[in-house]
């Protein structure tokens, strides 16, 4: 199989863009963890303090830590200050957002939430954060893990509970597919941070729960459940949730999960453990799914964002986490895949990094979020630039082994190959 992810001059492109990236992204430091950014590469001064958003940043910088990238680990560590301090709600969970009155407080804000979407992104910062050598993340981690237990896993389902109303404590009845996803993502790189068997074997069965999900769907995925894990009954007069619609499914979010089902697939082979026997055609049926409903030569082609029940358009903006998603996806599962869909699989990365070199980036370091059919630059979902994860998670894969995490892979490689540039 020609690996077009082995091709040295793209290694070397994809290892340039990452470091511009991290500088670009550096821009987000505010007094208080990261902020999000406008258009134009300022902070957003006027939006609260968001949990998620500061902890994916505080990912993205433990990677660049890891890939010897100077000044990095005094933002890893920024991070950390927030996750430990302003965003701490006295019960011991986190808050989604709150607004600071000093570098060490804040009040939350108006209907404050706690959100898994926001613990999943602060699991995934902790244990990278870990993994590149601050050991203070581990006591975050432990606290995290504590809290998963007492208020979001939900071992009667095997997935992770969405939201809980700061004040009264009541839990929503929505179920996302998407958080459970950033979940088991984060549970995997926690696992490798610890060697806690308990963190991978949750993400497992998160995701049993969404090829069995996925079967039932005919492996086109919705993001919206109720409690019992139906998806929710679509709606014409339902406000979307980021422009997605009950019953609208999201090609996304299919080779999201066919990444992390190959990915497993791979780690349970390399721990000498027999996966399951529905997890590799689970994985080739969603990828498959995923680029059949998701990929369009119409406008500037590439990937939209969702479809209706009916199979028809829905939101038609491109997303840059989609295409990476999608790139990623190919290049996992051309690894366990047979060899006749391999190449295959190959071709499709190229096509995934072509379109994002044509259309997603403003330039080297500079991801657009959200594109317009047209190819102009769109702020329906996202305005400005919110994170750097997803990009740079694509970015820094290269030709790492599947059976580790982005964040697991750049760990081991950072202790015998240094880089030391300065760059943050």
């Amino acid at each position: 199989m020609n690996a077009p992810w082995n091709n040295e001059d793209l290694r070397r492109a994809f290892d340039d863009d990452f470091d511009a990236l991290v500088t670009f992204a550096s821009r987000s430091k505010a007094r208080v963890g990261f902020a999000f950014l406008r258009a134009d590469g300022q902070v957003d001064l006027g939006r609260p303090l968001d949990a998620r958003i500061s902890a994916r940043m505080t990912h993205v910088f433990a990677l660049a830590q890891m890939r010897g990238i100077e000044g990095a680990s005094h933002l890893v560590s920024h991070g950390l200050a927030a996750l430990t301090g302003p965003l701490r709600a006295a019960n011991g969970s986190w808050y989604a957002e709150v607004v600071p009155t000093s570098e060490t407080s804040a009040t939350p804000v108006p209907r404050a939430v706690f959100s898994q979407r926001a613990q999943s992104a602060m699991i995934g910062a902790a244990a990278a954060a870990l993994m590149a050598g601050h050991e203070d993340a581990r006591a975050l981690l432990g606290d995290l893990d504590d809290d998963q237990d007492q208020r979001w896993w939900d071992p009667s389902s095997g997935s992770v509970r969405e939201e809980i109303d700061a004040a009264s404590g009541a839990r929503s009845p929505l179920r996302r597919l998407s958080t459970n996803l950033d979940t088991a993502q984060a549970y995997l790189a926690a696992w490798e941070a610890t060697g806690e068997r308990a963190w991978f074997d949750r993400a497992r069965a998160i995701l049993r729960l969404v090829g069995e999900i996925a079967a039932r769907c005919g492996f086109a995925l919705p993001d919206l459940y109720d409690n019992e894990w139906r998806p929710l009954p679509a709606t014409s007069d339902q406000p979307p949730v980021e422009l997605i619609r009950p019953g609208d499914t999201l090609p996304g979010l299919g080779f999201k999960a066919a990444r992390l089902i190959g990915q497993v697939y791979a780690i349970l082979i390399h721990m000498g453990e027999k996966p399951g026997p529905w997890m590799l055609d689970t994985a080739t049926a969603l990828y498959d799914r995923a680029l059949a409903d998701g990929w369009t030569d119409e406008g500037v082609g590439g990937i939209v964002y969702t479809l209706d029940p009916a199979g028809g358009v829905a939101a038609p903006q491109r997303m840059h986490w989609v295409v990476c998603e999608a790139a990623s996806a190919a290049r996992v599962l051309a690894e366990v895949v047979d060899p006749s869909r391999a190449e295959d699989m190959a071709l499709d990365f190229a096509r995934a990094i072509a379109w994002a070199d044509s259309h997603a980036r403003a330039g080297v370091g500079r991801w657009i979020h959200e594109i317009a059919p047209d190819g102009s630059v769109s702020m329906l979902v996202w305005e400005g630039r919110p994170d750097a994860l997803t990009a740079a998670r694509m970015l820094a894969r290269g030709a790492a082994p599947i059976y580790l995490t982005v964040t697991g892979a750049t760990a081991r490689a950072s202790a015998s190959s240094p880089r030391g540039r300065n760059t943050a």
